[in-house]
């Protein structure tokens, strides 16, 4: 008796107990909903208060510790009330400007807490050996979730009508004709009749047609794309298995992909052809991995039909089998391929197309002449001046150093972790965000990280494989809970409030788009950028932002919601008379005297 009750109280235990405990008092009052954003949010609480109830939350975990000896029931005390705490802090943290710092900070304190609960229960998960169906339930409960949260957000975005023409109505205009044609023609990407190819080669969309044809609706892209993204998770769970990473950390590699914030919220500007990068790219290693190499170029070919610049990935997978696999044949054949067709993309959109778009790197093409082979030259002439545009920014922001950490942090600094020099190569795409100025390339929400992610998913399996229990325990698990605290920050802010805009609008939602539903659909039409999704079925579907005023269709549809007055002055003066108006939208039609 004696000896258990020095054992409870020992000098470690005490501290961990009264951690536990003062975590759980906060949890408390996070619960109830008090506030902790100002330096006065705790003045309603007394040093009485929290010592009464910080000593009975102490009674209780002692209490405990007595009955349940061979239990660590103080860290688990500590993780609820930790994790309860972290959660209400990012997600309630009114301060956009800093709720970024706030959430790094969390991520820190947080981090630290998950290794000490780890050590401190090393017994415990070493008895817990998942079966390999408990790691395939565990990864699909993941992926399910993860593309349900996407789904809803994505398309409570259409519904809302918050996607714009730019980069999804004209997606949806593009599918509409290939239900019809089988062709990717737009009018609203470019302002006139062309296909999408002559932008960016994307036969890739294709494999969504045939769902898109049973099922004709915006909502069947956006759900198509959190599909697709979620699906990545069944690659990295055959790598880890390949690499013989047990159980558990095959789990928590799932997770870590499915609740990678970045790959989340890069659909927060709706379906984009990258969505399908990381998923060719992950069967793409996978089966590099396994030498099966007719399925290796089938999956080669995919990441290829992506998009044009989708070849400098594969390039660069490329270089990685050369020196640091030693397969010279397959190698070189990935490089000819991804060259040859880089080269050939390149010249058929600068040809016949709208040119490539290296506009985004002029930060480091030294003329216009030179185009984006001027990049390759300054790289090699002046390689200092690369490292001058690493972590700068055109408006000498932070941006940079965030979108490193949201990265990164995720996958606890795993993909750096080897002795390997040559596995460096998989971090390679990171520099085709870095070097730019180009600010959406570096920004979480937007498409352009997918390619980075299946490169650092590929690294952190390889390098976890080679570290020792303790250090693999280790980052895994701080991967796993910066991850979780990273998608509370960045996703879950975004779910609350696209449910919240729909609850709020519903009446005013269905409305709209009533209105735009008894358009004729062969007319032709001018629409704010907002509307366009909408009625994205129409043959002839202009943006007004790009397509001004010219009175050449036979209806104009302005978003009252947004500037309009402007727009609609110039048509009613070219001859265009009201044909509709609600709260929301103004029709315009074709008068008899207006000119084309």
């Amino acid at each position: 008796m004696k000896e258990k009750i020095k054992q409870i109280f020992s000098l470690e235990s005490v501290i961990c107990r009264l951690f536990a405990s003062w975590f759980c008092f906060h949890a408390m009052r996070m619960l109830e909903g008090k506030g902790f954003e100002t330096v006065k949010a705790g003045a309603d609480v007394s040093f009485g208060e929290l010592f009464l109830i910080g000593a009975f939350f102490f009674v209780l975990y002692s209490l405990l510790a007595y009955f349940l000896p061979t239990y660590p029931t103080d860290t688990w005390g500590m993780l609820l009330g930790s994790s309860i705490c972290a959660f209400v802090w990012i997600f309630k943290y009114g301060n956009a400007s800093n709720h970024i710092l706030l959430t790094l900070a969390v991520v820190l304190a947080y981090a630290m807490m998950i290794v000490y609960v780890v050590r401190r229960n090393l017994g415990w998960l070493e008895k817990w050996d998942p079966k390999t169906r408990i790691v395939v339930i565990c990864a699909a409960l993941f992926a399910v979730s993860g593309c349900v949260i996407l789904s809803v957000i994505t398309c409570l975005r259409y519904k809302t009508f918050s996607s714009p023409n730019f980069d999804f109505g004209l997606f949806c205009n593009m599918f509409s004709n290939m239900r019809k044609t089988g062709l990717p023609l737009i009018t609203s990407e470019r302002d006139t009749l062309l296909s999408h190819f002559a932008v960016h080669i994307s036969p890739i969309f294709y494999l969504l047609l045939p769902f898109y044809y049973v099922f004709p609706s915006p909502m069947t892209l956006q759900i198509g794309q959190a599909v697709i993204l979620m699906a990545g998770v069944i690659p990295v769970v055959l790598l880890a298995r390949h690499y013989k990473l047990g159980s558990k950390a095959t789990v928590l590699l799932s997770l870590i992909y499915c609740a990678y914030p970045v790959l989340t919220t890069g659909c927060f500007y709706d379906i984009h052809e990258n969505c399908f990068l990381p998923f060719f790219l992950l069967w793409t290693f996978y089966f590099f991995e396994k030498e099966k190499w007719i399925p290796m170029y089938l999956s080669a070919f995919c990441v290829l039909m992506v998009k044009e610049d989708a070849a400098i990935f594969l390039a660069i997978f490329a270089v990685y089998v050369i020196l640091s696999r030693k397969k010279y044949l397959h190698g070189g054949i990935l490089a000819a391929a991804s060259v040859g067709y880089f080269l050939l993309a390149t010249h058929l959109i600068n040809t016949y197309g709208d040119g490539v778009l290296s506009n985004r790197f002029d930060n480091l093409i030294p003329d216009a002449e030179s185009g984006i082979f001027g990049i390759v030259k300054v790289g090699l002439t002046n390689p200092g001046f690369f490292l001058t545009q690493l972590f700068t920014e055109g408006d000498g922001g932070w941006d940079k150093i965030v979108y490193f950490l949201l990265l990164l942090l995720p996958l606890g600094f795993l993909p750096f972790c080897t002795k390997r020099a040559s596995r460096w190569l998989l971090l390679a795409p990171m520099l085709l965000n870095f070097l730019s100025y180009y600010q959406y390339l570096y920004h979480p929400n937007f498409q352009y990280s997918f390619g980075i992610i299946a490169f650092l998913m590929y690294a952190a399996v390889q390098n976890v494989a080679e570290l020792k229990a303790p250090t693999r325990r280790t980052l895994l698990s701080i991967g796993a809970a910066a991850g979780c605290c990273l998608y509370i920050f960045s996703v879950l802010p975004s779910l609350d409030s696209y449910v919240t805009r729909w609850q709020e609008g519903k009446e005013q939602y269905v409305e709209m788009k009533q209105t735009l539903e008894a358009l004729d659909e062969r007319a032709s039409l001018n629409v704010s950028t907002f509307l366009l999704a909408h009625v994205a079925d129409h043959d002839v579907v202009y943006e007004v932002g790009y397509h001004g005023d010219k009175p050449d269709v036979d209806f104009v549809v302005l978003d009252k919601r947004y500037s309009y007055r402007s727009t609609m002055f110039n048509y009613t003066k070219a001859g265009y008379t009201v044909y509709q108006e609600t709260d929301y939208i103004l029709i315009l039609q074709k008068g008899s005297d207006a000119h084309a």
